[in-house]
């Protein structure tokens, strides 16, 4: 139980396998859509970009709803080599060491009503003779004691090779097989890649797999009231911290994490650790805690940024101008149009009249070992390269009055 005395790790857990039920944010329309697949005959996909709390949702859905899962890690998998590799791995941890086939005699205390005594038990274990992936099929049905159960694939963008791939599209196809529909397992999916079910139509071998599969609603970040409960309970409620300013924090959480829930929990992390001492949290503290975070978890897109900035100090620092325009950017894609109206917008003395060419500008941002951004596939528009270059860019860079400049930080 939570209490008190809580410490700031015991609140903000980022990366936490498990779900921290204490500052789980209940994410109804999600949880529902997930829910009513699980009535269905198809089995699902989860997608989402990374951070977004696609594992939060499915565990704590299924652990509401007395749903009994198993997980799969696909990294592992690409790791080892096969699917079939980590299934194996993962019958052995659920079911203890391998054995051969021997008997085995245990002296066993009888209790509850009846004469203690030593009895002499016989067991006998055989080893072999199922195949990994109906060892877990097996293995579930029993845990679910013969209601419906889920094998969970997470992390699918580790194992998005051609042989991988295949190898999942032969299981799905499997669970027709009345071999292992009759351990009423179903499969779900999860990662960051979207269009999986595209990707087997397009696959002449497997393109009945798609349709076996259902995709859910994507995974984005929270709502700003979601956001707004998420922080509110952790520093207030929590740990009794003191906040200053809690809409000022509320806001600027928000907008430097981009409501995503493992960055939101990384950050407050942070600022919870700077400000443990204290027990209070000011303006000054949230400031420092944009240096603590860049520094600490952020310090690659940080590089990746920098390098993408005006190298000489120019009067209009175009460059710069438009990547401090990428950062105020909402959707998941912007077209050019979009953000020269913002460049324009921020900075009307330097612009006025001028022809900017903001085309040309994102295409230069998207070359070079370490692009900040990429075309979409239709080329019209252009997103971040990864997510965390926007939330970086909104800790990094500030605007005084038509130049923008840079938070230093050292390593």
């Amino acid at each position: 139980m939570f209490t008190s005395h809580l410490t700031p790790e015991q609140v903000f857990t980022p990366r936490l396998a498990e779900v921290n039920k204490e500052m789980y944010v209940s994410r109804p329309h999600l949880e529902k859509a997930l829910k009513t697949a699980l009535r269905g005959h198809l089995h699902l996909i989860i997608h989402g970009e990374s951070g977004t709390g696609k594992s939060w949702l499915y565990k704590q859905t299924f652990q509401n709803s007395g749903v009994s899962f198993m997980v799969a890690n696909l990294a592992n998998a690409s790791r080892l080599g096969s699917i079939s590799a980590e299934l194996k791995n993962l019958v052995d941890r659920e079911e203890g060491t391998e054995k051969t086939a021997y008997t085995e005699a245990k002296s066993a205390g009888v209790s509850a009503g009846i004469a203690k005594a030593d009895l002499v038990h016989t067991g006998q274990y055989q080893i072999g003779k199922m195949e990994p992936f109906e060892g877990c099929l097996k293995h579930l049905h029993e845990l679910s004691k013969g209601h419906p159960s889920i094998l969970v694939f997470d992390n699918l963008e580790a194992a998005f090779t051609e042989p991988l791939l295949k190898e999942l599209a032969d299981l799905l196809i499997l669970c027709d097989d009345e071999r292992y529909s009759k351990y009423k397992v179903k499969i779900l999916i999860v990662g960051v890649p979207s269009g999986v079910k595209e990707y087997f139509y397009k696959t002449p071998h497997h393109a009945t797999v798609a349709n076996r599969l259902v995709e859910l609603p994507e995974i984005t970040r929270l709502e700003k009231s979601e956001c707004d409960a998420l922080v509110n309970r952790g520093f207030s409620d929590k740990l009794k911290y003191a906040i200053d300013d809690l809409p000022a924090l509320l806001k600027h959480v928000g907008w430097i994490t981009d409501r995503a829930p493992q960055v939101v929990h990384e950050y407050c992390l942070e600022l919870a650790f700077l400000c443990e001492d204290s027990q209070r949290i000011t303006i000054t503290d949230i400031s420092q805690a944009d240096d603590d975070w860049l520094k600490k978890s952020q310090y690659y897109a940080y590089s990746v940024v920098e390098s993408h900035m005006n190298e000489r100090d120019t009067k209009a620092g175009r460059r710069n101008q438009t990547i401090y325009a990428l950062s105020l950017c909402e959707g998941e894609q912007f077209k050019a149009t979009e953000v020269e109206e913002l460049v324009r917008q921020e900075f009307p003395e330097s612009t006025v009249g001028t022809i900017l060419n903001l085309p040309q500008m994102l295409s230069q941002l998207s070359k070079g070992e370490r692009p900040l951004v990429r075309r979409s596939p239709k080329g019209d528009a252009f997103a971040f390269m990864d997510p965390r270059y926007r939330m970086v860019l909104r800790a990094m860079l500030k605007k005084n009055e038509e130049r923008v400049e840079k938070r230093p930080i050292s390593r």
